[in-house]
C-alpha cells in the first residue's frame, strides 16, 4: 500500500503530542514542588496533609520521664485568681525538688519584681536550693530598657557554634531575661518562642533565636536549654547550620529546614504528657517518687490564661508543646522532611506517570491506575511517617499526577470526540448506521489503516441518462437523480453495503470492507435484483408525473476478489475506498451490459458462490477492455425462490 504524507505525519504528531504531555507532567511537578516548600504559597495545604497523618497515625509509646505540673482550672479555683504570690512557687519548688527530679523547668515569666520583694527573695532561695531549675526568658520590643538588654546578653551562646546563618526566624528586637536574683540562682534560662505557620498552627520549633540580625547574638530556646540540662550537652561543642542541621552532640543530629526550624513529631494530643495539678503538688498530695529521675515542667494549662496554641492534633497548652518538643530532643524523634531533590524526584515520577496513563490508557483504566498509584504512594508515605519519621510530600506528587492526567484526559477526550464526530459524519454518508456505530465504538479501527481484503464490488450505471439529461430541464434531472440515489442508497444500507462513491449517473457499492460479511457475494446479488425492482416503481412514478418519456434502465456489474481497502487521499481530503483489479473488472462488467443487452453481469467464479440461491445464464468467455485475459461472464437473472 502506498502511504500518503498525511498518514506518515500522524505517528509523528502522536509522538510529539505524547512528549508534550510528559513535559506538562514534569512542568506541573516542578511548579507544585516549589510552591509547596516551607513558606511557599501552597505550604499550608501541604502542611494540612501532615496534620491528617498525625490524626490517623497509631498511638505512640510515650515515655513517662517528663511530667507537667499544670496551673489548671482546679488549681485556680482553689488557690484564687492568677497571678499567685511567688511564695507559693517557692513552696512548690521545694516540694518537687524533695522528690529528686533531673531538672525543673518553669514555663513562667519572672522579669519584674512583685510586691516588696520578699516573695522574690524566697523564690530565688528555692531556685538555688533545687540547683536544677531552668527559667524562661521572653521576647521584648525596641522599647526594652537598655539594662535588661545588657543583662540578657549573659544568656547568649557563643556565636562561633553557628556555622551557617543563611536564613533564620526574623530577628527579634530584644530578649527579656528573668530578674537577676532569679537568673543567678538558676541552672539556666531559655527563650520562650513559638512561631506558628501561616495558618496559625504550630508544627515546627526553633532551637536558636537571633537578636540584631546578621552578625547579632543568638539565644537558645527553652526546650533546648532543658534538653541540654537533662542530657548534659555542652553548648561549646554544638554546631548549628541553620539551613540544614543542628549537631547537638556527636550522636544527636537534627535536620533543620531553610528557616532553621525542626519539624515536631507530636506524640499525641493535649495531656499525652502526664499532668499533675499545681494545687495537689503544692499541698504534697502526690505519691513519693512521682518526680524522681524525671524532668518536670511547670506551666499554665487553663484555657483562660491564654497559653494555648493550635497544633496538628488540636489545641495544646504551651507547656505541653515544650514537653513534647523536649521528648523529641532527648530521643531524637523529630520528623525528617524529604529534601528538595527527593521531593522533586517524587513529583516528577508521579507527574510523568499521570501523563503516561492519560496518553496510553483508556480514560477509565487510566483513572483507576492513577488513583491506585496515589493510594499506594500515600500508603507508603504513611508507613514511612509512622515507622521511620519520614515526611514524604503529598500535594505536589499526587497533585502533579492527577492534574496532568486530568488535563491530558480532557484533551484526548475532546480531540477524540471531534475525531469520532468527523468519522460519523464522513462514514455516515456511505455506510449504514449500524456499521458506523461499530466504527465509532472502535471495534473496526484496524480497517481504517488500509489492508488487502476479499471484497465484492457492485457498479450500477443508468442507461441513456446522458442523452436524456441534455434535453431535460435541469430541475428534473436533479430531482430524478436525487430520488434514484436516495432509493438505491437505502437498499444498499439495508444489506449493510458501503456506498463507496457516486459519480454522475453511476453508483459504486462495496461489501465486506468495513464489517465482516461472509456472504458478501450474495448480498451484492440481492442488492442488484432489489435495485432492478425498485427502479420499476420509480419509473412508473416518473412516467405518470411526465418527468420521463421513457423508462430508465440500469446496468450492474458485480465482482468478488482481493482489493486494497482503506483511507486514501491527501492532507486536504481523504476517502475510504477500494482499489485493484477486482474493482476495475466489476466496472468493466457493468459497461459490458450494453454490448450483451443484459442487466446484471458477474464472473463465473462469483456465480459459483451464488449457486443454489440465484438463477444465472452463462455468456461464455468475453474479452474485457482493460483486462489482460478473457473472462467467463455470467448473467444473474433472478432468485431461485422469492426472498424479497
Amino acid at each position: 500500500m502506498a502511504s500518503t504524507g498525511h498518514q506518515e505525519a500522524a505517528p509523528r504528531r502522536r509522538s510529539g503530542r505524547f512528549f508534550g504531555w510528559l513535559a506538562l507532567g514534569a512542568g506541573l511537578a516542578l511548579v507544585l514542588t516549589f510552591l509547596c516548600q516551607p513558606d511557599g504559597p501552597l505550604y499550608s495545604l501541604e502542611a494540612r496533609t501532615l496534620d491528617l497523618r498525625f490524626r490517623y497515625r497509631n498511638p505512640l509509646d510515650v515515655p513517662p520521664d517528663v511530667v507537667v505540673v499544670a496551673i489548671d482550672e482546679q488549681s485556680i479555683r482553689e488557690l484564687g485568681r492568677w497571678p499567685w504570690d511567688r511564695l507559693q512557687h517557692a513552696r512548690l519548688l521545694d516540694r518537687i525538688a524533695a522528690d529528686r527530679p533531673v531538672a525543673i523547668g518553669l514555663d513562667l515569666i519572672f522579669s519584674e519584681k512583685q510586691g516588696d520583694g520578699s516573695d522574690d527573695t524566697a523564690l530565688a532561695e528555692a531556685i538555688r536550693r533545687a540547683g536544677n531549675v531552668v527559667l524562661a526568658a521572653h521576647v521584648g520590643d525596641e522599647h526594652t530598657p537598655p539594662a535588661q538588654k545588657t543583662q540578657a546578653e549573659r544568656l547568649a551562646i557563643e556565636p562561633q557554634i553557628v556555622t551557617a546563618q543563611q536564613v533564620l526566624n526574623p530577628p527579634l528586637p530584644a530578649i527579656i531575661p528573668p530578674l537577676p536574683e532569679f537568673a543567678q540562682a538558676a541552672a539556666g534560662a531559655g527563650v520562650l518562642y513559638a512561631r506558628s505557620d501561616a495558618d496559625q498552627i504550630v508544627r515546627r520549633t526553633s532551637f536558636l533565636v537571633a537578636v540584631g540580625g546578621q552578625g547579632g547574638r543568638f539565644y537558645p530556646t527553652f526546650p533546648l536549654v532543658m534538653a541540654a540540662r537533662t542530657q548534659r550537652w555542652d553548648y561549646g561543642a554544638m554546631q548549628f547550620n541553620l539551613a540544614r542541621e543542628a549537631a547537638l552532640s556527636p550522636a544527636d543530629r537534627i535536620t533543620l529546614d531553610r528557616g532553621g526550624r525542626a519539624q515536631i513529631n507530636f506524640l499525641g494530643p493535649a495531656q499525652t504528657i502526664t499532668y499533675l495539678p499545681y494545687v495537689k503538688v503544692l499541698r504534697g498530695t502526690f505519691a513519693p517518687g512521682t518526680f524522681t529521675g524525671k524532668t518536670v515542667l511547670v506551666g499554665m494549662t487553663a484555657p483562660g490564661l491564654g497559653d494555648v496554641y493550635p497544633t496538628p492534633l488540636g489545641e495544646m497548652p504551651g507547656v505541653e508543646i515544650h514537653a513534647q518538643t523536649l521528648q523529641n530532643l532527648v530521643r531524637n524523634l523529630f520528623l525528617e522532611t524529604a529534601a528538595l531533590p527527593t521531593a522533586l524526584a517524587l513529583a516528577l515520577l508521579l507527574g510523568l506517570i499521570g501523563a503516561a496513563a492519560a496518553g496510553w490508557l483508556r480514560p477509565v483504566v487510566g483513572l483507576a491506575s492513577v488513583l491506585l498509584i496515589a493510594v499506594i504512594y500515600n500508603t507508603g508515605g504513611m508507613y514511612q511517617f509512622e515507622h521511620l519519621g519520614m515526611v514524604w510530600p503529598v500535594l505536589a506528587p499526587t497533585g502533579a499526577m492527577l492534574l496532568t492526567f486530568g488535563a491530558v484526559a480532557v484533551f484526548r477526550l475532546s480531540t477524540e470526540e471531534a475525531g469520532r464526530r468527523r468519522l460519523r459524519e464522513e462514514f455516515g454518508r456511505y455506510a449504514p448506521p449500524q456499521v458506523v456505530a461499530r466504527l465509532d465504538a472502535g471495534e473496526m479501527k484496524e480497517r481504517l489503516a488500509g489492508a488487502l481484503r476479499d471484497v465484492t464490488a457492485l457498479f450500477a450505471d443508468v442507461r441513456g441518462f446522458t442523452a436524456w439529461s441534455a434535453e431535460a430541464h435541469p430541475r428534473d434531472v436533479v430531482s430524478v437523480l436525487n430520488t434514484y440515489y436516495e432509493s438505491m442508497t437505502e437498499l444498499a444500507f439495508d444489506l449493510e453495503g458501503t456506498v463507496d462513491n457516486i459519480v454522475g449517473d453511476e453508483i459504486f457499492v462495496t461489501f465486506n470492507v468495513l464489517d465482516e460479511q461472509l456472504d458478501h457475494p450474495q448480498r451484492a446479488a440481492h442488492l442488484a435484483l432489489n435495485m432492478m425492482k425498485a427502479l420499476e416503481g420509480l419509473n412508473e412514478r416518473w412516467l405518470t408525473q411526465g418527468t420521463l418519456q421513457e423508462p430508465l434502465r440500469i446496468g450492474v456489474g458485480i465482482n468478488s476478489g482481493e482489493a486494497l481497502v482503506g483511507n486514501l487521499g491527501s492532507s486536504v481530503r481523504t476517502q475510504y475506498t477500494c482499489l485493484g483489479q477486482t474493482i476495475n473488472l466489476a466496472s468493466r462488467l457493468q459497461s459490458l451490459n450494453k454490448e450483451l443487452g443484459t442487466d446484471i453481469l458477474t464472473t463465473k467464479e462469483v456465480a459459483e458462490r451464488l449457486a443454489g440461491m440465484f438463477t444465472t445464464r452463462d455468456h461464455g468467455e468475453q474479452s474485457i477492455r482493460g483486462h489482460p485475459v478473457p473472462v467467463e461472464v455470467v448473467e444473474i437473472v433472478g432468485r431461485t425462490r422469492d426472498e424479497g
